[in-house]
């Protein structure tokens, strides 16, 4: 009985645990001093002497009863094996092959569904040069179709019932919708983040030229003011400062617009313009943020106020 491939392995396992029992009696019968150098046939006195024999039998026999059961787990799945052989269908005869070739198989020994040798005439077959069946000639609209363009000349994608039909015209491009006021403020103020300072300068002038009464006129004189702040222009920043605590002081920038105002009055030598401008937060604008009134009070003690 020919076994799978896959119990071959598993016999050579069953016949080494069977020879391995042997092998371990033999090496602890006729080893002269075990590998970690304490010898146990070696020690003095009757009763130590059956101590290591004693020792080593109760170490063959675990030994021997776990070669035991594995064998007779090697036994089960080889059983198994022979079953499964034995319930397999036989393989139909393959026919024979043809001389000169090799039959062609799949993954698993299987028969390739196509054989061009057992069917010539299917579908696919290889045929021999000069027995193919030649195409029918182009008809002389295909042949002004295809025939009258160039070497090198793009092909005519256009199928073949709309050719020669006028074209369409496309309606032109869409110019660019114009930014909106927001849009404008927004890259203004993206100029002030980036610190292009002199750009942001030309963008918020520009805006507010352009939109004197939008929503946006305080933040854009904010950002405008705090521009000549940064490039130390404290003269024109008063300015724009107060121009927001005396147009919009109910904005929402006019808090931090008073504390700018005292700082720039400050640089220029106006220390009494300055101390009034700092008290005017905690008294006008209670309500105002954390850190502008906490920044306010730093500038009173700093100057003195």
């Amino acid at each position: 009985m020919h076994l799978p491939r896959a119990a071959a392995p598993l016999l050579l396992v069953f016949v080494g645990f069977i020879a391995a029992p042997r092998a371990v009696e033999a090496q602890y019968l006729n080893r002269s001093a075990p590998p970690d150098g304490y010898d146990y046939g070696e020690l003095a006195g009757g009763a130590d002497r059956e101590s290591g024999v004693t020792t080593r039998v109760d170490r063959l026999e675990r030994e021997l009863r776990k070669a035991t059961g594995q064998i007779e787990e090697l036994q089960h799945q080889v059983q198994m094996l022979e079953e499964q052989l034995r319930a397999r269908p036989e393989a139909a005869a393959l026919p024979p092959p043809v001389a000169g070739r090799t039959p062609s198989t799949a993954v698993g020994g299987a028969r390739d569904a196509f054989d061009p040798a057992a069917n010539p005439t299917a579908t696919g077959a290889p045929r021999p040069l000069g027995q193919t069946t030649p195409s029918a000639p182009l008809t002389s609209a295909e042949t002004a179709r295809t025939g009258s363009r160039e070497p090198g000349a793009p092909m005519d994608l256009t199928p073949p019932g709309l050719q020669g039909a006028p074209s369409t015209p496309r309606p032109p491009a869409e110019s660019a919708a114009p930014a909106s006021m927001k849009d404008e403020y927004e890259q203004a103020a993206a100029l002030m983040q980036q610190q292009q300072y002199e750009a942001a300068e030309r963008a918020l002038t520009a805006f507010l030229a352009k939109y004197p009464k939008s929503k946006y006129v305080p933040a854009a004189t904010f950002g405008l003011g705090e521009s000549f702040f940064l490039r130390s222009r404290f003269r024109e920043a008063a300015e724009k400062f107060l121009d927001i605590k005396k147009r919009y002081p109910q904005s929402l920038q006019t808090p931090e617009a008073l504390l700018r105002l005292g700082q720039s009055l400050a640089e220029i030598g106006a220390r009494e313009e300055a101390c009034q401008s700092f008290t005017d937060i905690g008294a006008s604008y209670p309500g105002s943020s954390a850190r502008v009134r906490e920044s306010a009070l730093r500038e009173i003690k700093k100057h003195q106020c």
